[in-house]
């Protein structure tokens, strides 16, 4: 039983050796550098989409910020209550 672990290896080599191979398209090289040329330059456009709509929404709340001001109390719409002297 020594050499058995040896003698099943190898056989399992063997196999592997003798096992066809599938066949690649001679284009694969070109066909995945063009796919990911096009995912590259989509993920370009997606960043540069999310940059111009953030930098909008920032723009967006600090027009509105300077507008509204509402780090400033409202108007009192009444008067205060007198209190007695």
């Amino acid at each position: 039983m020594v050499g058995g672990g040896d003698r099943k290896e190898q056989e399992v080599r063997r196999l592997l050796a003798a096992a066809a191979r599938p066949r690649v398209p001679p284009d694969l090289l070109a066909r995945a550098l063009a796919h990911g040329g096009r995912a590259r330059r989509h993920e370009r456009w997606r960043r540069l989409l999310l940059w111009l709509v953030l930098t909008a929404a920032a723009v967006a709340f600090t027009v509105w910020a300077w507008t509204v001001e509402p780090w400033e109390a409202p108007p009192m719409r009444t008067t205060p209550p007198l209190e007695p002297w």
